[in-house]
């Protein structure tokens, strides 16, 4: 049976086809239908990925029951100055929500609005622009509070905490150590080189120096072998060294509260985790990794990835996880579709300069002269190259896309006819918060049979 399919760009978070071999895959701010052959292609999707959005009612419930802390009401005081650390535009993390919730809070405690302000800790991101200023906090907080987006490599606002065990400067903006309390806000999903996002992340790399954010990495890569460490790989937090770097380094600063949301494929929020800020993000990452660790049978020659739309296709460094991801269940050999629309570019202008003659091993040996994280990226989009046929839908330009060894496709049509025919394969609709692994192997704690 032929695959059909045909695209729209219609409202963002619109449902899936609710027919048998029909799924949706999100493409930017629109959308891919796929139709297949159910004997050819399985989904591979947690159980709860079209859960609906939590109320108001349930988001404040769960930040007046924090975890392994007492509530925030009781942390602060009418005369302290207060900082929010909130992601940047390219997390999807349901901050908006979140943070009106807290400024409620903070309202009724007392706080006068020019007590508090919100620091985005985009870590070595470009900063934001006004426009996504107003829809990471909102436009009411916006307009109400003071909000800093924090820049890595202005160390006139950066303040020293010591250096951690394994030699990472703890160098972090001056506005965390100076405030009487830190309030970090982020998303749980998995991370393919600290195990899982959120927690720690807000503060390093989110809000730390550049020279900071590249030793803590540097600490994921085997400068001997060339080789990613033992322990880093999503869902793993225990053994990983580059988690339990930050977790040493944002020990220096103790934040005082934690929310962490979980999204649905819409990037709803469906779960809130409060409390203290490595308890609740360790009880919020054991329950997202029972949750969403899928167990599949057996590797296949293709596999159909969609990153999960807009934010987290933004550009090629942050869609390439979700390739991390899809690579688990697909044969050595074998073919993947990856749609991401990059519509913010590959997400660093220098990052084409890592893709020089000579493969993977000459990018290895230039992060041996010189590492940077956007290197280590470029590094493993080339071994998957090597390993397999990728195939990348996007709106980059045909040029750039060949560059980095990837084959360019306008279209999930162009790419479906270029791959082999008749093969099975997977299909993973939300490849960032999916987390596939072959039955045989290694799993994640918690993990189950989830397969759809």
């Amino acid at each position: 049976m032929r695959e059909e399919h045909r695209t729209r760009a219609p409202r963002a978070g619109a449902a899936a086809d609710p027919s048998p071999g029909a799924v949706t895959l999100r493409y930017g701010e629109g959308h891919f239908l796929f139709r297949f052959d159910p004997g050819r292609f399985e989904v591979v999707a947690p159980a709860d990925f079209e859960e609906g959005e939590c109320s108001d009612a349930a988001l404040d419930e769960w930040i007046g029951r924090p975890v392994g802390s007492p509530p925030l009401e009781e942390l602060v005081a009418p005369g302290d100055r207060v900082v929010l650390v909130v992601p940047d535009a390219t997390r999807a993390a349901g901050v908006a929500r979140i943070v009106a919730a807290l400024v409620r809070r903070l309202s009724a405690r007392g706080l006068a609005d020019e007590r508090v302000s919100i620091l985005i800790g985009g870590g070595i991101h470009r900063p934001p622009t006004p426009a996504e200023v107003e829809a990471i906090v909102g436009p009411g907080v916006s307009r109400r509070l003071a909000v800093h987006p924090h820049d890595a490599n202005d160390y006139s606002l950066i303040a020293s905490l010591g250096e951690t065990r394994r030699g990472t400067p703890v160098e972090l903006n001056r506005r965390l150590v100076e405030a009487d309390r830190v309030l970090v806000v982020g998303g749980i999903t998995f991370h393919y080189i600290a195990g899982f996002s959120g927690g720690r992340k807000a503060v390093l790399p989110g809000c730390a120096s550049e020279r900071a954010i590249q030793a803590n990495h540097l600490v994921s890569f085997d400068l001997a072998t060339l080789e990613k460490r033992e322990g880093i790989a999503s869902g793993s937090l225990d053994g990983n060294p580059v988690s339990e770097d930050m977790i040493e380094a944002v020990s220096r600063l103790d934040p005082t509260f934690l929310v962490n949301s979980v999204l649905n494929s819409r990037g709803e929020v469906t779960r809130v985790y409060a409390g203290h800020w490595r308890d609740a993000h360790r009880r919020g990452c054991d329950e997202y990794a029972a949750t969403h660790a899928v167990e599949v049978a057996e590797r296949r020659p293709l596999v159909i990835v969609s990153v999960g739309g807009s934010p987290r296709d933004i550009n090629l460094i942050q869609s390439h996880k979700a390739m991390e991801h899809a690579s688990a269940i697909l044969e050595d050999g074998g073919t993947m579709i990856a749609l991401a629309e990059c519509a913010q570019g590959l997400g660093r202008d220098d990052f084409l300069r890592w893709f020089v003659p000579g493969g993977s091993r000459a990018t290895a040996e230039m992060l041996l002269r010189d590492y940077k994280i956007n290197g280590q990226t470029a590094w493993g989009l080339r071994r998957k190259a090597e390993r397999f046929r990728m195939l990348l839908v996007s709106s980059l330009p045909e040029e750039v896309v060949r560059r980095t060894g990837l084959e360019p496709h306008a279209s999930l049509e162009s790419a479906l006819a270029s791959a082999p025919a008749g093969v099975r394969g997977y299909v993973v609709p939300g490849g960032l918060t999916t987390l596939p692994r072959v039955a045989a192997g290694p799993r994640v704690a918690g993990a189950s049979a989830l397969r759809t």
